[in-house]
């Protein structure tokens, strides 16, 4: 009322005096004012705009040079005279004049300068997918304008800056897939508008602070694959805007929040791969959005809670791999949208639920790696639409239902590691989508059925350890597209066919430990995608053919026990990727072919047990890769070639049970990776002095071995030395002080030589020692006192010597010593009674000597003696009444002694035990 009334006023002042001079002076100069007013006014917003265009200006250029704009992708119309807005990758918002820049995958490098961060018209930076390096600049907070912030799949490191916390206006924050580390820093919760917040693929450690609960219209959280601790706050779960929660792969502790009802958006959850433990709370049956659960790989317990089939939206379940146990609720098999159901790696129980048959819309199923058990029921096989179906490691029992035949869409099937038995229905010839099957570890018997013909899109086919039997199943050789065959432990029999060839997509054939006879088939040639072949433990014989050198690509092969025969050809050692060759346990004769040598890409040679002849080619030089030879047990003769010198790889050399003779070449001192040297019972004239050079070596064993020389000094410097064997030589000489040295040694034999001097002291100091062997040498002195510092020491042979002296005291303090012998030398005095504590002692050989004195009766201790052997010394007094009731006593001698014998004691017999008391002396 009152607009209308003075709008009536100033229409009558106009008619009176709109005319008037001064009236119409006074509106003149009043324009002019207002229009002064104006112009200042544009003045300072030009003025203004001005600076803020050259401030970002000035901002891109220099975030243009530090991120090496010279080498963009792309870099239109960058550090024109251009408007920045048409600058490639910027965008003015003309309705607020705010920037944002796009220069995602555009090859910028650097350290991300701050300047970029204090323009105030900045609302949106994508900078993702780059090779930005450095910290995120503290500068960050004064960016208020920001909107999204997404620095992802670049190098960024550092910490994430606290000040990151001012972006009230944030509404994506993405630093995914950096390298940041630190805590995420609480001041997050500063960002009261953000909506999407990933920090996946860093190194970010702590916990997930609470302040995260005050972001109210939060949508998505992705924290994966970092490395943070401590429990999952409750504050994430009152979230009510939440849709995907990601904390896959962390070290998060404890148990799941109690409370998941507030979350009526949430679509995704995934929460695997970390160390959460307790039970998963019934209330997340209450999130009926839920999409996708992933809770694998956690400590989870208790049973699977059955409101988990409320969840009508559910896609995905992924439980595997934690502490389930009880029985799989058969409400989860109703879900009407479940396709993925993994529940593998616990401890569930019971059968297969009845409501299975329901799981119309299944398309995986995993379920290995239980303890489920029952017949696999018909309504199994309702499941039209399964494509993976993994049973494997269970208990399941009973032949495989005939109507198996209806699962026409699978492509892999597991059953592995049951207890399935009978034979395979051939109705499974039905499932012509199959690429995997896999039968191994069960019972199936019988032959294979022929309509696995029909399978011909099979790439792994799998009845490793049944007892399927019958000839080889010629029927697989029209599995053309046959990758993985794996036969092995069955009773198959016949020949190998020559219908083999069919397979050129073959890896790797696994014939292993079968009852297979005949000759490999020439057409082997023909698998040029062979990788490995196992044809071990058959009865196979024939000559290997020299088809085998066609394939190229063979890394390994076994051909072990069996019976092939012939020379090895020449032709297989073009397989120029052969890495492992087992021919051991055959009957291969003949000498080593020269091109052996060629065989540069071998690692391991095992031709063990065969009928080989001649010596070691001295082509052999050339196997620098090969770490094992091992040509044990053949009939291989002549003199090593210095050229083994040259094999630098080598780390085990066996050559026991062969007719080498000649000196062992000096340069196998050359091998200085050589770990294991093993040739007992060949005919080497002597152990050169560069068998110091070895230091790497920790097993020597040449037991007759040699027909002559000496211990060489320079074994001193074997530190690495475990076991040394050089027993039953003819090796004279005294046993080199610098045996000291070897303070690895666990078993030292040198028995049966011709070695003479004394026992070095030095010998006390192999602690680690529990085989200690000199018997039957020409060994003289005394007993070295050091060698009761041995406390490892379970057995000691020093019998059949020239030793003299008296016992030693201090072998009592060998608390482990089983077995000590010393008969059959020079030695004196009285038996120690303070062996008292060698209690675990089972043989004690004192005979052939000059001891006196009484059997100590501290020995009594002693309960666990087999053999007492004293007979042949000067032995006085009455023999002690606990060697008659030891409970596992063999033998007892006591013969050509002094001892006092009772009447009942000279007529001892046993049935189990074997006594020779007498004669005695008298003195």
């Amino acid at each position: 009322m009152k607009r209308i009334v003075s709008f009536i006023l100033l229409f009558i002042f106009s008619m009176c005096y709109g005319n008037d001079p001064l009236v119409a002076q006074v509106r003149k100069e009043r324009q002019k004012g207002k229009e002064k007013k104006i112009v200042r006014e544009q003045a300072v917003d030009l003025l203004l705009k001005e600076q803020q265009v050259a401030a970002e200006r000035a901002a891109l250029k220099e975030l243009y040079w530090v991120l090496g704009g010279e080498d963009w992708r792309v870099k239109e119309n960058w550090l024109s005279d251009r408007p920045v807005e048409e600058w490639y990758g910027v965008k003015r918002n003309y309705d607020n004049g705010k920037l944002s820049i796009y220069l995602g995958a555009n090859g910028l490098e650097g350290v991300l300068p701050g300047a970029i961060f204090r323009l105030k018209t900045l609302e949106v930076l994508n900078l993702c997918n780059n090779e930005i390096t450095g910290n995120i600049p503290t500068d960050i907070g004064e960016c208020t304008a920001l909107r999204q912030l997404s620095l992802n799949g670049n190098r960024l490191t550092g910490k994430i800056p606290v000040g990151i916390g001012k972006l009230e206006n944030l509404e994506t924050l993405d630093l995914s897939r950096n390298q940041l580390s630190g805590e995420i820093p609480a001041e997050i919760g500063g960002l009261k508008q953000l909506k999407f917040l990933r920090m996946g693929g860093n190194r970010l450690t702590g916990s997930i602070p609470a302040a995260i609960g005050s972001l109210l219209r939060l949508e998505c959280v992705d924290i994966s694959s970092n490395l943070l601790t401590g429990e999952i706050p409750d504050e994430l779960v009152l979230l009510e805007n939440l849709e995907e929660v990601n904390l896959y792969d962390n070290r998060l502790l404890g148990v799941l929040p109690a409370d998941w009802s507030r979350l009526k958006t949430l679509k995704r959850l995934s929460l695997g791969q970390n160390r959460i433990d307790g039970e998963i709370p019934a209330s997340l049956g209450s999130v009926k959005t839920l999409r996708i659960v992933g809770l694998e790989n956690n400590l989870l317990r208790g049973t699977i809670p059955v409101t988990l089939g409320q969840l009508k939206e559910l896609r995905t379940l992924g439980l595997s791999n934690n502490r389930l146990t009880g029985a799989i609720p058969g409400v989860l098999f109703t879900l009407p949208n479940l396709y993925h159901l993994g529940l593998s790696d616990n401890g569930l129980s019971g059968s297969l639920p009845v409501e299975i048959k329901e799981a119309v819309a299944f398309s995986s199923l995993d379920l290995s790696n239980n303890r489920l058990s029952g017949v696999l029921p018909p309504e199994l096989c309702e499941l039209v639409q399964l494509n993976y179906l993994n049973l494997r490691n269970n208990r399941f029992s009973g032949s495989l239902p005939v109507e198996i035949g209806k699962m026409t869409e699978l492509s892999s099937l597991d059953l592995t590691s049951n207890k399935f038995s009978g034979p395979l229905p051939k109705e499974i010839g039905q499932l012509t989508r199959l690429t995997s099957l896999l039968l191994s570890e069960n019972e199936f018997s019988g032959e294979l059925p022929e309509t696995l013909g029909n399978l011909v899109n099979l790439r792994n086919f799998y009845v490793k350890t049944n007892r399927l039997s019958g000839p080889f199943p010629v029927v697989l050789t029209k599995l053309v597209k046959l990758e993985y065959l794996n036969l092995s432990f069955n009773n198959f029999s016949g020949m190998i066919p020559a219908e083999i060839g069919n397979w050129e997509e073959l890896k790797h054939l696994y014939l292993w430990k079968n009852q297979f006879s005949g000759s490999i088939p020439p057409s082997i040639g023909e698998l040029r995608n062979l990788t490995e072949l196992s044809l071990g433990e058959n009865r196979l014989s024939g000559e290997l053919p020299k088809e085998l050198g066609q394939l190229e690509n063979l890394v390994r092969v076994y051909l072990n026990n069996n019976m092939f025969s012939g020379r090895l050809p020449a032709e297989i050692t073009r397989m120029r990727s052969l890495n492992f060759l087992n021919l051991q346990n055959n009957c291969l004769a003949g000498n080593l072919p020269d091109e052996i040598g060629d065989w540069e890409s071998l690692v391991e040679l095992y031709l063990a047990n065969n009928e080989i002849t001649g010596t070691l080619p001295a082509s052999i030089g050339k196997m620098k890769r090969l770490k094992i030879l091992d040509v044990f047990g053949n009939r291989m003769s002549g003199v090593l070639p210095p050229e083994l010198g040259d094999m630098e790889g080598l780390e085990r050399l066996f050559l026991t049970n062969n007719h080498f003779n000649g000196a062992l070449p000096p340069e196998i001192g050359n091998l200085r990776r050589l770990r294991i040297l093993a040739m007992p019972n060949n005919e080497f004239s002597s152990l050169p002095e560069e068998i110091g050079n070895i230091e790497s070596l920790e097993e020597l064993n040449a037991s007759n071995a040699f027909t002559g020389g000496a211990l060489p000094a320079s074994i001193g410097n074997l530190r690495n030395l475990r076991l040394l064997l050089l027993g039953n030589n003819k090796l004279s000489g005294e046993i080199p002080a610098e045996i000291g040295e070897l303070t690895l040694l666990e078993r030292m034999d040198l028995s049966m030589n011709k070695l003479s001097g004394e026992i070095p002291a030095g010998i006390g100091y192999l602690d680690k020692l529990t085989v200690l062997a000199l018997l039957g040498n020409k060994l003289t002195g005394t007993i070295p006192v050091e060698i009761g510092n041995m406390r490892s020491l379970n057995i000691l042979h020093l019998g059949r010597n020239l030793l003299e002296g008296e016992l030693p005291a201090e072998l009592g303090w060998l608390s482990e010593l089983e077995v000590l012998d010393v008969g059959g030398n020079k030695l004196t005095g009285k038996l120690p009674a303070e062996w008292e504590e060698l209690k675990k002692l089972k043989r004690l050989i004192l005979f052939g000597n000059k001891f006196s004195g009484r059997i100590p009766d501290e020995w009594e201790g002693m309960e666990r003696l087999e053999d007492f052997l004293v007979q042949g010394n000067e032995l006085t007094g009455k023999v002690p009444d606990f060697l008659f009731h030891l409970p596992t006593l063999k033998r007892l001698w006591l013969g050509n002694n002094f001892l006092e014998l009772t009447e009942e004691q000279k007529e001892l017999t046993g049935k189990d035990r074997q006594y020779l008391l007498l004669p005695q002396g008298k003195k």
